[in-house]
């Protein structure tokens, strides 16, 4: 059974450690599109409208909205908001905001593609004008993209914005303490925020950076830790026996994948792609790799991401997937013999101290060279793994990639947007092909939800066979909790949410 949250807390807590895997790059919100930083953030930073634990979107720091047509947006400014120094938010935020998020160094700014102006139009109100109607844009702003920050701190602050001596300035329930680089980030309760409906119950939180999953199953079992979002899947069959804590299953739209990382290697080919996907034994990946904690994936879309009212529309193009990609050994050497593969040796990048990484890793390699292809596997520095996951620069000599993403809601335009648009961060391999863009380009303008739908499903027959993905598992959320909490967010919905403002003494 998936639960989206444990029943609430029921009194002060000074402490709370809880652990990210791997040490944050930046904690600028435009930015922090990781597990751990992106986390860390929406403790402290929010956005314009809010999420909860099963995924529904209302307002926020917006009070309220008005579409005055298809291309124009009204957004009222809520009232009262102080930012932790005192100042009172304005519109003048809000615009300077998302002009930051819309920038071309942010790796957000796809939720704005579509956006022509942002300006202030009133006294606590901006007006948002696009080139083509964006039915994607308002729950977008639930997410990173629809952050907001302090505008004159910001200006002054520069490019130190959400580095260890710059920290940040928001108006949420917890504010930035303290970045201690290499050891851990804390985070303080801010006593006078705005929203009375969560005022969290603990005073503290110390995160810590541990991504050595036997370390990290060790602490979490003696209590060193309180607590720890996606588990990995090394540590699960231990710590779901600790008497310690917990281990809780939550829907999630997070999926695991091995991805071409370049353009021009020799995954270039189509059909040597089709054989990694014919080769790889997803059902033992799940059952196996990950004890269960996910179920195999066939493409580029999750059954999580789908929207659960245009399920029907979806699930036919799936299904024709599952079986043109089910395992089959002998039909994946076919294929690599049919193709231009001609014996080089593939590099598969995975990060340093990821065991089940590794053991996805070994496993490719095994079965890639069952059908006649030769993959080396690399390690890399958790930072540096990391930064490659937008950082063109850092995949330099490399042909797979092991990936673990997500959605931040039931949207399906958002992962083919940062995948498939020209441009995009995390289009490794310059993907572009006109009609794909058109159809993802329309579906957005689409205010109709089953016609959105339509065109998302005929655009995935064209994508799938061209795309650099090799889809492996899609994810639950795996969380421990020690016994001495309860209120915890259990349902990926976490990530886009103050998560630690829920978590209180157990009952």
């Amino acid at each position: 059974m998936l639960v989206s949250k444990l029943p609430a807390g029921n009194g002060a807590v000074d402490t709370v450690k809880w652990n990210v895997y791997g040490e944050p790059d930046t904690l600028d919100p435009r930015n922090a599109v990781n597990y751990g930083n992106g986390q860390i953030v929406r403790n402290m930073c929010e956005g314009l409208f809010k999420m909860d634990e099963k995924f529904n979107v209302t307002g926020n720091l917006a009070s309220s909205h008005e579409q005055v047509s298809p291309t124009e947006l009204k957004l009222t400014i809520r009232d009262g908001v102080k930012f932790w120094d005192g100042k009172a938010l304005t519109a003048e935020d809000v615009a300077y905001s998302l002009e930051r998020s819309a920038a071309e160094d942010s790796v957000v700014s796809f939720g704005f593609i579509f956006v022509e102006d942002i300006n202030v139009s009133g006294p606590m109100e901006v007006t948002v004008t696009f080139s083509r109607p964006d039915a994607n844009f308002l729950s977008s702003l639930a997410s990173i993209a629809g952050v907001i920050i302090e505008k004159d701190w910001a200006q002054k602050t520069g490019d130190k914005v959400g580095t260890p001596t710059g920290g940040l300035m928001c108006s949420g329930p917890y504010e930035f303490g303290s970045w201690r680089s290499g050891s851990g980030i804390t985070i303080e309760r801010n006593d006078a925020y705005w929203n009375t409906a969560l005022q969290p119950q603990t005073k503290r939180i110390d995160f810590s950076f541990i991504s050595d999953d036997t370390a990290l199953a060790q602490a979490l079992d003696a209590g060193e830790i309180d607590g720890a979002y996606e588990l990995p899947p090394s540590t699960i069959a231990k710590l779901s026996k600790s008497k310690t804590g917990r281990v809780v299953f939550g829907p999630s739209t997070q999926s695991t994948a091995i991805s071409v990382a370049n353009p021009g290697t020799p995954l270039a080919d189509a059909k040597l792609r089709e054989a990694f996907h014919r080769a790889l034994d997803r059902e033992s990946i799940a059952k196996v790799i990950f004890s269960g904690a996910a179920e195999p994936n066939y493409t580029e879309l999750t059954p999580a991401t789908w929207p659960n009212a245009e399920r029907e529309l979806y699930q036919p193009a799936y299904d024709k997937w599952v079986k043109a990609r089910s395992y089959d050994p002998e039909a994946a050497k076919k294929l690599v013999e049919e193709s231009d593969y001609d014996g080089q040796t593939l590099v598969l990048a995975i990060m340093a101290g990821d065991q089940t990484a590794s053991r996805v890793a070994q496993l490719v390699q095994q079965q890639a060279k069952a059908i006649g292809v030769k993959v080396e596997i690399q390690t890399m520095q958790a930072l540096v793994f990391d930064q490659a996951g937008y950082d063109a620069s850092k995949r330099k000599g490399i042909d797979l990639i092991y990936s673990s993403s997500f959605n931040t809601r039931q949207e399906p335009l958002e992962p083919l947007g940062y995948d498939l648009l020209p441009d995009q961060p995390y289009n490794y391999t310059n993907f572009d092909v006109p009609e794909v863009t058109k159809l993802l380009h329309d579906a957005r303008s689409s205010f109709d939800a089953k016609e959105r739908a339509e065109l998302i499903v005929e655009a995935q027959e064209i994508y799938e066979p061209k795309n650099g993905l090799i889809s492996l598992v899609s994810n639950n959320t795996a969380t421990f909790l020690n016994n001495r909490l309860s209120g915890a967010i259990t349902s990926f919905a976490y990530w886009s949410m103050p998560q630690m403002g829920y978590i209180g003494a157990a009952k």
